[in-house]
Protein backbone atom coordinates (compact mmCIF):
# COMPACT_ATOMS: atom_id res chain seq x y z
CA UNK A 1 0.00 0.00 0.00
CA UNK A 2 1.32 3.67 -0.53
CA UNK A 3 1.09 6.01 2.36
CA UNK A 4 -0.05 9.36 2.18
CA UNK A 5 1.66 11.95 3.71
CA UNK A 6 -0.09 12.33 6.94
CA UNK A 7 0.94 8.44 7.21
CA UNK A 8 -2.39 6.68 6.86
CA UNK A 9 -2.39 4.66 4.30
CA UNK A 10 -4.41 5.07 0.40
CA UNK A 11 -6.56 2.22 0.10
CA UNK A 12 -7.55 3.48 -3.36
CA UNK A 13 -4.30 2.26 -4.57
CA UNK A 14 -3.81 -1.02 -2.92
CA UNK A 15 -3.89 -3.97 -4.79
CA UNK A 16 -5.15 -6.72 -3.58
CA UNK A 17 -2.97 -9.97 -2.93
CA UNK A 18 -5.37 -12.58 -3.04
CA UNK A 19 -7.35 -11.59 -6.65
CA UNK A 20 -4.04 -11.33 -8.65
CA UNK A 21 -3.83 -14.73 -10.97
CA UNK A 22 -1.43 -16.96 -10.29
CA UNK A 23 1.96 -16.69 -11.97
CA UNK A 24 3.78 -20.02 -11.12
CA UNK A 25 3.18 -22.33 -13.58
CA UNK A 26 2.04 -26.31 -12.29
CA UNK A 27 4.97 -28.70 -13.45
CA UNK A 28 6.68 -32.40 -12.50
CA UNK A 29 9.83 -33.01 -12.06
CA UNK A 30 11.45 -36.41 -12.57
CA UNK A 31 14.19 -37.71 -10.37
CA UNK A 32 15.77 -40.72 -11.80
CA UNK A 33 17.16 -42.98 -9.27
CA UNK A 34 18.38 -46.42 -10.89
CA UNK A 35 19.44 -47.86 -14.03
CA UNK A 36 19.72 -51.27 -15.46
CA UNK A 37 20.05 -52.71 -18.46
CA UNK A 38 17.78 -55.36 -18.79
CA UNK A 39 18.60 -57.09 -22.36
CA UNK A 40 21.29 -56.30 -25.29
CA UNK A 41 21.33 -57.96 -28.43
CA UNK A 42 24.50 -58.09 -28.91
CA UNK A 43 23.85 -57.70 -32.95
CA UNK A 44 22.99 -54.83 -32.55
CA UNK A 45 24.97 -53.29 -29.81
CA UNK A 46 28.58 -53.25 -28.25
CA UNK A 47 29.82 -51.59 -24.95
CA UNK A 48 26.52 -50.82 -23.41
CA UNK A 49 26.45 -48.27 -20.44
CA UNK A 50 23.40 -46.94 -18.74
CA UNK A 51 23.63 -45.19 -15.07
CA UNK A 52 22.41 -42.75 -12.94
CA UNK A 53 25.09 -40.22 -11.48
CA UNK A 54 25.11 -36.81 -9.08
CA UNK A 55 28.44 -35.14 -9.49
CA UNK A 56 27.98 -33.04 -6.03
CA UNK A 57 25.70 -33.18 -2.54
CA UNK A 58 23.60 -29.99 -3.97
CA UNK A 59 23.31 -31.43 -7.62
CA UNK A 60 20.48 -33.23 -9.46
CA UNK A 61 21.08 -36.61 -11.08
CA UNK A 62 21.77 -37.29 -14.31
CA UNK A 63 21.33 -40.17 -16.97
CA UNK A 64 24.29 -41.10 -18.61
CA UNK A 65 24.33 -43.56 -22.25
CA UNK A 66 27.08 -44.72 -23.60
CA UNK A 67 26.70 -47.23 -26.51
CA UNK A 68 28.35 -48.33 -30.06
CA UNK A 69 25.92 -48.83 -32.22
CA UNK A 70 26.75 -51.51 -35.09
CA UNK A 71 24.03 -50.85 -37.62
CA UNK A 72 22.13 -47.38 -38.91
CA UNK A 73 19.10 -46.30 -37.45
CA UNK A 74 16.17 -44.79 -39.03
CA UNK A 75 12.33 -45.61 -39.10
CA UNK A 76 13.12 -49.18 -39.16
CA UNK A 77 13.95 -48.99 -35.32
CA UNK A 78 10.89 -48.85 -32.77
CA UNK A 79 11.19 -47.10 -29.84
CA UNK A 80 8.50 -48.32 -26.70
CA UNK A 81 8.31 -46.47 -23.29
CA UNK A 82 6.26 -48.33 -20.77
CA UNK A 83 5.93 -46.27 -17.21
CA UNK A 84 4.86 -49.10 -14.57
CA UNK A 85 3.56 -47.94 -11.12
CA UNK A 86 4.64 -48.55 -7.76
CA UNK A 87 1.92 -49.76 -5.98
CA UNK A 88 1.61 -51.91 -3.12
CA UNK A 89 5.13 -52.82 -3.14
CA UNK A 90 5.23 -54.12 -6.91
CA UNK A 91 5.45 -52.28 -10.18
CA UNK A 92 2.05 -52.33 -11.79
CA UNK A 93 2.06 -51.56 -15.92
CA UNK A 94 -0.12 -48.32 -16.12
CA UNK A 95 -1.88 -46.33 -18.40
CA UNK A 96 1.10 -44.17 -19.58
CA UNK A 97 3.01 -45.91 -22.71
CA UNK A 98 4.84 -44.33 -25.83
CA UNK A 99 5.42 -46.15 -29.01
CA UNK A 100 6.95 -44.45 -31.86
CA UNK A 101 9.44 -44.93 -35.20
CA UNK A 102 13.13 -43.85 -34.11
CA UNK A 103 12.65 -40.48 -36.52
CA UNK A 104 9.10 -40.05 -35.64
CA UNK A 105 9.96 -39.89 -31.76
CA UNK A 106 12.44 -37.09 -32.79
CA UNK A 107 10.34 -35.33 -34.65
CA UNK A 108 7.08 -35.38 -32.72
CA UNK A 109 7.61 -36.64 -28.98
CA UNK A 110 7.57 -33.26 -26.69
CA UNK A 111 9.37 -34.10 -23.66
CA UNK A 112 12.00 -36.82 -24.12
CA UNK A 113 13.05 -36.09 -27.68
CA UNK A 114 14.52 -32.37 -27.38
CA UNK A 115 16.53 -33.65 -24.62
CA UNK A 116 18.52 -36.66 -27.09
CA UNK A 117 18.48 -33.96 -30.08
CA UNK A 118 20.31 -31.30 -27.48
CA UNK A 119 22.78 -33.94 -26.84
CA UNK A 120 23.53 -35.39 -30.77
CA UNK A 121 21.00 -37.31 -31.66
CA UNK A 122 19.74 -37.76 -35.45
CA UNK A 123 17.99 -39.67 -37.64
CA UNK A 124 19.46 -41.32 -39.86
CA UNK A 125 21.22 -42.44 -36.60
CA UNK A 126 24.85 -43.16 -37.79
CA UNK A 127 26.59 -46.55 -36.79
CA UNK A 128 29.47 -45.90 -34.07
CA UNK A 129 30.01 -45.02 -30.69
CA UNK A 130 27.41 -42.89 -28.91
CA UNK A 131 27.47 -40.68 -25.83
CA UNK A 132 24.65 -39.05 -24.09
CA UNK A 133 25.96 -37.87 -20.99
CA UNK A 134 24.55 -35.77 -17.89
CA UNK A 135 20.69 -35.72 -19.42
CA UNK A 136 17.84 -34.67 -17.26
CA UNK A 137 14.13 -34.96 -18.26
CA UNK A 138 12.95 -31.46 -18.52
CA UNK A 139 8.80 -31.83 -17.44
CA UNK A 140 8.57 -28.16 -16.58
CA UNK A 141 5.85 -27.47 -19.63
CA UNK A 142 4.59 -30.89 -18.05
CA UNK A 143 0.54 -29.92 -18.60
CA UNK A 144 -0.57 -31.35 -15.09
CA UNK A 145 0.62 -32.86 -12.21
CA UNK A 146 1.45 -37.05 -12.23
CA UNK A 147 -0.79 -39.50 -11.63
CA UNK A 148 1.78 -41.34 -9.11
CA UNK A 149 5.45 -40.74 -7.47
CA UNK A 150 7.53 -43.94 -7.65
CA UNK A 151 7.78 -45.32 -11.16
CA UNK A 152 9.48 -48.18 -13.61
CA UNK A 153 10.05 -46.42 -16.78
CA UNK A 154 10.84 -49.83 -19.06
CA UNK A 155 12.50 -48.56 -22.47
CA UNK A 156 13.02 -51.42 -25.05
CA UNK A 157 13.76 -51.60 -28.65
CA UNK A 158 12.71 -53.41 -31.46
CA UNK A 159 13.22 -53.82 -34.99
CA UNK A 160 11.62 -56.99 -37.69
CA UNK A 161 10.02 -58.33 -34.42
CA UNK A 162 13.85 -58.63 -32.85
CA UNK A 163 14.33 -56.80 -29.73
CA UNK A 164 17.56 -54.95 -29.81
CA UNK A 165 17.84 -53.32 -26.24
CA UNK A 166 16.09 -53.02 -23.08
CA UNK A 167 16.50 -51.00 -20.23
CA UNK A 168 15.10 -50.30 -16.78
CA UNK A 169 14.90 -46.76 -15.34
CA UNK A 170 13.99 -46.18 -11.83
CA UNK A 171 12.28 -43.29 -10.50
CA UNK A 172 10.22 -40.85 -9.06
CA UNK A 173 8.07 -38.09 -9.84
CA UNK A 174 7.71 -34.98 -7.85
CA UNK A 175 4.74 -32.36 -8.46
CA UNK A 176 5.13 -29.05 -8.19
CA UNK A 177 1.80 -27.13 -7.01
CA UNK A 178 1.28 -23.86 -7.02
CA UNK A 179 1.58 -22.05 -3.30
CA UNK A 180 -1.34 -20.67 -1.83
Amino acid sequence: MEMLGNNAPNRSLARDESCLPIKEALGVQFIPERAKVAFLNEKYFYNYTFNIRRYSRQGGYKINLESTTKQPWENNVTVHFVLFEYLHNEYRRSFVELHYKFCDFLKHEKFIAPVTISHGTKCPYPAGTHRLMNMTVPLDAFPNVFPFEKSRTDIKLTTANETMLELQLYGSFKNKLPKK
